[in-house]
């Protein structure tokens, strides 16, 4: 197997399942495209505050099913888009023990999320290694007000800059890719910082585990009367490290199926609890 062959495989199967935290610095060959279908649930009642002290919540789920998809322009331009189509949020009702006194009756909401629309181009690739700045718009599509903060999306226009750095091992079938970037945020929200990692290595002829990490780094130049949300949906000032692994199982040239696991540490104006994602996938 060549390496551009091995790199094609590496960023079809392995790196872009990340949607858009971390699409690699790899881009599609002209005409060429991936698409993926994902759930993801994240369930908790721990929350913790702007200066990282915990505190218990009723109890917060946060259903979601998107649409990730990559299209090739040019062998050096693609094109990114996620879009959250269904997102259905819950709180839990709170009952006094042993007096049965109903203190909160519980919420759901339900509707689409904010997506994001954006390109990535490649600026080299030379010895295994490739380089590619990226640009992707936040679409406010989600609903912003809702009286208990169950909200699916924030109400502000973002931008994120993105400088993406992927290295393929070959003949090794593992590869490397890291990313740095800026969350220009809106609407009140604090500016942020991006960063992220991933180790992927694929095993025989289907299967590929990846190791993961994603954190955010709050700029606080925002308005501190902004919140965004029950549960650090969408919230201003957040701060997390997130840390996780993937596996593939991919038994078909065309496509295969995808689980992943995500905790997260040093929470700030977030909610703790792990992520559980099922997602399956396509490529041409």
């Amino acid at each position: 197997m060549s390496p551009l062959a091995l790199l094609s495989r590496t960023a079809l199967i392995v790196g872009l399942l990340a949607g858009p935290v971390l699409a690699g610095a790899w881009t599609q060959h002209r005409g060429g495209g991936y698409l993926k279908l994902n759930s993801q649930m994240v369930r908790g009642d721990r929350f913790y505050d702007r200066q990282g002290a915990g505190m218990t919540i009723p109890t917060l789920t946060d259903y979601t099913l998107s649409l990730y998809g990559e299209y090739g322009l040019r062998d050096q331009l693609t094109v990114v888009g996620y879009l959250p189509f269904f997102k259905r949020i819950t709180l839990n009702k709170q009952v006094g023990q042993p007096s049965r006194f109903l203190y909160f009756k519980g919420d759901a909401q339900t509707g689409i999320a904010d997506a994001d629309l954006g390109v990535r181009y490649r600026l080299l690739e030379r010895g295994g290694t490739a380089l590619s700045v990226g640009l992707s718009l936040g679409l406010p599509l989600g609903r912003d007000q809702q009286e208990n903060g169950l909200l699916t999306g924030d109400g502000e226009f973002n931008q994120v800059l993105t400088l993406q750095v992927g290295r393929s091992f070959y003949p090794l079938p593992a590869y490397l890719s890291a990313e740095v970037g800026v969350n220009n945020r809106t609407g009140g929200f604090s500016d942020e910082v991006l960063y992220a990692a991933e180790l992927g290595h694929t095993f025989g002829a289907a299967f590929t585990a990846i190791v993961r990490l994603r954190g955010v780094e709050p700029l606080k130049n925002g308005d501190g009367a902004v919140m965004g949300g029950m549960g650090g949906l969408y919230a201003n000032d957040q701060g997390f490290l997130a840390y996780g692994t993937e596996l593939l199982w991919a038994p078909w040239p065309s496509g295969g199926i995808s689980f992943s696991l995500t905790g997260a540490a040093r929470l700030r104006n977030s909610l703790s609890a792990p992520a559980l994602s099922l997602g399956v996938f396509t490529r041409w």
